[in-house]
């Protein structure tokens, strides 16, 4: 007798066949994945160390390069300018051994103007005299009117922001316009603190003094420094790039005023002939007084800097697509050793 085929059961086990195939296929797709994902989270966080490593090491690099520009014998080799190894380093992208970059921005701190130089001298002495209001009231005017304020917003005030500035950093509690400097707090929350009455310890603490929003303080960044502390001099104009070096702050003879363009141009052309810039009685080759360009230098407030050993510091390290950057404030005074005034991972 013919045996009856079951169809129905044949097909059923076909399919249950397929279901598990798929499934099969599925999880080893699945686990393929997972493996590449693993070895893609395990490679970036390889990468992401190295990266944290490389960048330290960028700020021991920095550390080595300013300590043997300290060493050098010379007078003229003791200036700080645009030409000395630190400075140029930047200009370069170091390849590490194994894969990834290093890139050095070191800049000295009298590259900026020292805010704290403005208002108080080394000993803590209030500086409240016109030449310290002047240069301040002059240089928020600067950077106000070169920020990009829509028409119809904020109004800044430079006198206000100018008292209020020196009545947050001088040592005092009576404000220059009379009174208690406190009462400018008096309806501002309680998380924010009052004056200070101490020089700044960063930039970042002026959005604390009445009438500085984040905006502002933004755009002063790049113009402002608060070390070296204790600092009372100023700019150093053979390192200073173009827009802190139209701070520099004389009498003409006519009145206060700023470097125009003209001055800033005249320092540029120097430093880019291989030249540099110097005080009076500084018979150095390649040497173009400060006299030479503008009027009563001497009286230039705060007086300018030639030799710094206090450096700012950005170390940026790429490996792979990971990428670490780190900032630190060092200083050589204490030469050989380095001193760590700041560090913080950007």
């Amino acid at each position: 007798m013919p045996v009856k085929r079951r169809y129905g059961q044949d097909g059923l086990v076909l399919m249950m066949v397929l279901v598990f195939a798929l499934l099969l296929v599925g999880s080893v797709a699945t686990l393929s994945r997972q493996a590449v994902i693993d070895s893609a989270i395990a490679r970036n966080r390889e990468n992401r160390e190295r990266a944290d490593g490389l960048a330290r090491g960028g700020i021991e690099l920095a550390k080595a390069l300013i300590l043997a520009d300290k060493f050098q014998g010379s007078e003229e080799q003791a200036l700080e300018t645009s030409n000395d190894l630190w400075a140029t380093i930047m200009e370069h992208e170091i390849e590490a051994p194994g894969g990834g970059r290093l890139r050095l921005r070191i800049e000295d701190a009298t590259a900026r103007l020292n805010l704290n130089a403005v208002v108080v001298d080394s000993q803590g002495d209030d500086l409240i005299e016109s030449d310290g209001q002047g240069l301040l009231e002059a240089l928020l005017e600067k950077v106000i009117d070169e920020m990009p304020i829509p028409p119809g917003e904020k109004i800044y005030d430079l006198s206000e922001l100018t008292t209020n500035l020196i009545d947050f950093i001088d040592a005092d509690d009576d404000s220059l316009d009379g009174g208690d400097e406190s009462r400018a707090y008096q309806y501002r929350s309680r998380d924010e603190p009052g004056p200070l009455n101490r020089p700044l310890l960063s930039i970042d603490e002026l959005r604390a003094v009445p009438g500085f929003d984040a905006r502002l303080v933004a755009a002063l960044k790049p113009y402002l420094t608060v070390h070296p502390p204790g600092f009372r001099g100023g700019i150093n104009p053979n390192t200073a790039p173009p827009h802190v070096l139209a701070l520099i702050f004389f009498d003409d003879g006519v009145q206060q005023r700023l470097a125009d363009e003209d001055d800033v141009r005249e320092i540029l052309k120097i430093r880019q002939e291989g030249g540099f810039v110097c005080g009076e009685g500084q018979s150095l080759e390649a040497c173009t007084p400060m006299s030479e360009i503008v009027p009563n230098a001497a009286g230039i407030f705060p007086p300018l800097s030639f030799v710094s050993d206090v450096f700012l510091v950005v170390s940026e390290a790429q490996v792979g697509d990971m990428r670490r950057s780190v900032e630190a404030v060092l200083d050589r005074s204490g030469a050989p050793s380095v001193t760590l005034l700041s560090w913080r991972v950007l």
